[in-house]
């Protein structure tokens, strides 16, 4: 599966890219994830990413999986802070 950027560039898809900026995230909120969060989290994520069978995705609609994610894992206040580093 490849990801297709905001500036169109395309690059292969990477869950360890998704996995470092949710540790960076919970980390500058003071609630660093355990390894069984993360693993929890990337699997969901990776499911539902799974489930749309797209060759190419979106990065917008990869954000969008990540915070609904979160949010239904109960990480509501690390999936908002996550919609936020996304926005820089």
């Amino acid at each position: 599966m490849k990801v297709k950027k905001r500036d169109g560039n395309v690059q292969p898809f990477s869950m360890d890219k998704i996995k470092l900026t949710l540790e960076r995230v919970s980390d500058e909120l003071n609630q660093p994830f355990t390894g069984g969060d993360l693993r929890l989290i990337t699997r969901e994520i990776e499911k539902e990413i799974n489930k749309t069978e797209k060759e190419i995705i979106n990065s917008s609609e990869i954000k969008k999986i990540v915070i609904e994610a979160l949010e239904r894992l109960s990480f509501k206040q690390i999936a908002k802070a996550y919609e936020e580093f996304n926005k820089k």
